[in-house]
């Protein structure tokens, strides 16, 4: 099986650099995801209260 650049990049460990990166990338999305399931959240309960 020959070897692909995609296979090459799982080998080779990450610089500090593009630790950082990632981890600032995983804790934005983090965020996001909780804002919108925060805003789902916030939604269903004044639609609770606002439909009496």
């Amino acid at each position: 099986m020959p070897v692909t650049d995609a296979m090459n990049e799982q080998d080779t460990p990450m610089t500090a650099d593009q630790l950082a990166a990632r981890r600032k990338g995983v804790r934005r999305t983090a965020w996001a995801i909780g804002l919108v399931a925060l805003a789902i959240y916030v939604a269903f309960v004044l639609s609770g209260v606002l439909a009496k």
